[in-house]
């Protein structure tokens, strides 16, 4: 009841115990709240009937962008909800377009009513078909609620077509291999939008990490990888590690609990010196070992990106933090690494101690459970607690910075406000000018009626001119009538002029017929004087041919019959150019009568014209 007099935006109440009957009264609060965008109602004992409720709920309401229903494992009052619930939520989701988050996590949604497992899977189909059609619901999170490897195809089968959903926390489901086999599908599609993904604690094994992370390679959109507690082993560590040699997206990745051995820990070490992209990144409680320690001490030395590096209980000893120690000291990005339950002695925990000091980057240094005194832990906690109150103490300063730009930004508000009342002031002028305009009008309207009366008058008097001008408009007429007369007369002349013009024209075109045959006649001699002079060359060849013969039967008298073959050789050029020269004398001849035929057409277009 007090709820409905105010205005609310969120509303939490996660762990009250409210049961069926506080979520119902509820319920009516939500329909009565226009403005109410987040409910948190996780741990509240909530049965089938309130979750079919609120479920049924969103299939009309356009408001609510939040719905969070979850429990936590460790909840003394989980919330109780079967099948039933899943199904009616994917059912009203294909109708609603506003909500962007929906958490459903540990409520039973993959159960039938006796606690028994779905065998039709239900609830993942229903979600699977919602996310064909809705296109609002960015965040989903349906972790621990045993929808098994078939339910988990189901649902990836419609994430892979829908564009909107970012988050999907699909952990702790009990998914095997083939779901890994489908998620990377979904990962390859290019009409899937996923950046963050939780898939920890499914036993998906090798084969299926593998397969998911193949798509990783040409995927530019997940952001944040979740695979702890999946047994990937160093197969599937290796494969991930290959891929996100090619990725360019992945900034976090948690890879604890695996199972992964040495050989995997080396394929990480070797992916983050091309891998410019990962910030954060876990690989805790896998057995590495030292080898591992000193190659990603060695990457640390030149990466610049990461900066969260999660080394809890890898067998890690002096050798991999002594190389720790001296990589850190030049490293500028680092600002979390834990190193706990390790086998770190009391020497490596003070040169970690001493490197602390040193380097200013990192503000939180955890190696506890590891062979380290008191007196090292707490040189580091110290200094972990002091760097982290300069980081705080640095957003006062911040604060200050912001609130000279808010008070630079309220003096431009009191001037704007200052301008704003002075137009406010030339409007209240403008509008007592407009009255005196109005006024001014009024009498301009009286005056305009005088003149109005004026103007008729002289309008009556314009009337008069006009017959007048009528009269005079009729002389006009009788003039133009004399002048259609002369015309008549000129056009017969200038007829008579036409008519000798064509005569002229054809006298012309007979001239224009004698200059070409003259043309052909010169073109016919031309062409016998060509095949005369062809004649001769093939003469003349043939006698160098009869010379080119004597030379090969008289070898002896070579010499005087070169010199004869030169002379007739210049003999020959001779002729060519005489030829050249009765050739060019020809073409003038032809390019002189064709230049009289165009001289005759120039002379006979101007009567063409005129006529």
């Amino acid at each position: 009841k007090i709820l409905k007099l105010r205005v609310l935006d969120t509303l939490d109440l996660y762990g009250n115990v409210l049961r069926d009957v506080g979520a119902m009264a509820l319920l009516q609060l939500v329909r009565s709240h226009a403005t109410l965008r987040h409910i948190n109602l996780g741990s509240n004992d909530l049965g089938v009937e309130s979750g079919v409720a609120f479920a049924r709920e969103l299939a009309s309401n356009d408001c609510l962008k939040s719905l969070d229903l979850g429990t936590d494992v460790s909840a003394l009052y989980p919330n109780r909800f079967n099948n039933l619930v899943g199904v009616a939520f994917g059912q009203s989701l294909s109708q609603n377009s506003t909500l962007t988050r929906l958490g459903l996590s540990g409520v039973g949604i993959g159960k039938l009513h006796d606690k028994g497992s779905d065998p039709q899977s239900l609830t993942a189909a229903a979600f699977g078909q919602m996310f064909r059609s809705n296109h609002s619901l960015e965040v989903l999170c349906v972790s621990n609620n045993a929808l098994g490897t078939a339910g988990c195809v189901l649902l990836l089968e419609g994430v892979a077509k829908n564009r909107a959903l970012k988050h999907l926390d699909l952990s702790k489901n009990a998914a095997g291999p083939e779901v890994g086999v489908v998620m990377g599908q979904c990962l390859g599609s290019s009409t899937n939008g996923l950046e963050v993904l939780d898939l920890s604690a499914n036993t998906m094994g090798p084969n299926g990490i593998s397969s998911m992370v193949s798509s990783l390679i040409a995927n530019s959109r997940l952001i944040s990888l979740d695979i702890s507690h999946t047994d990937m082993q160093d197969r599937g560590c290796i494969a991930l590690a290959n891929a996100l040699e090619a990725n360019r997206s992945l900034q976090i990745c948690n890879c604890s609990n695996n199972n992964v051995s040495e050989y995997g820990g080396l394929a990480w070490a070797d992916t983050l010196w091309s891998n410019d992209c990962l910030t954060t990144l876990s690989l805790a409680n896998n057995p590495l070992g030292d080898e591992v320690g000193v190659n990603l001490a060695g990457v640390l030395s030149q990466n610049k990106t990461i900066t969260h590096l999660d080394l809890g209980s890898t067998k890690i000893g002096d050798e991999g933090a002594l190389s720790m120690v001296d990589a850190l000291e030049g490293n500028t990005s680092l600002t979390r690494l834990r190193l706990s339950d390790n086998l770190i002695s009391e020497t490596g925990g003070i040169l970690l101690a001493d490197m602390l000091e040193r380097n200013g980057r990192i503000h939180n240094l955890d190696i506890a459970a590891n062979q380290v005194s008191h007196t090292s832990l707490l040189r580091i906690k110290t200094e972990c607690k002091r760097r982290k109150a300069a980081a705080s103490s640095e957003e006062p300063r911040a604060l200050q910075a912001q609130i000279r730009v808010l008070k630079k930004k309220e003096q431009k508000i009191l001037e704007t406000e200052f301008r704003i009342a002075r137009a406010v002031a030339a409007r209240e002028d403008a509008q007592r000018s407009a009255v005196e305009e109005k006024e001014k009008l009024l009498q301009a309207q009286s005056e305009s009626k005088k003149t109005c009366d004026q103007a008729q008058s002289e309008v009556d008097e314009a009337l008069e001119l006009v017959d007048e001008i009528e009269k005079k408009l009729e002389l006009k007429q009788q003039e133009l009538k004399d002048y259609m007369e002369t015309s008549a007369s000129t056009e017969q002349r200038l007829e008579h002029e036409l008519l000798n013009q064509a005569e002229e024209k054809q006298e012309l075109m007979k001239q224009i017929d004698l200059t070409t045959k003259k043309l052909d006649d010169v073109r016919a001699a031309k062409a016998e004087k060509m095949d005369q002079l062809t004649g001769d060359l093939e003469r003349q060849n043939a006698e160098l041919e009869n010379m080119k013969s004597e030379t090969e039967r008289t070898q002896v008298l070579l010499r005087e019959l070169e010199m004869e073959r030169m002379k007739l050789l210049k003999q020959d050029e001779a002729r060519k150019k005489k030829q050249e020269a009765e050739a060019a004398r020809l073409k003038a001849e032809e390019e002189a009568a064709a230049a009289a035929a165009a001289t005759a057409k120039k002379a006979a277009a101007p009567a063409k014209k005129k006529k």
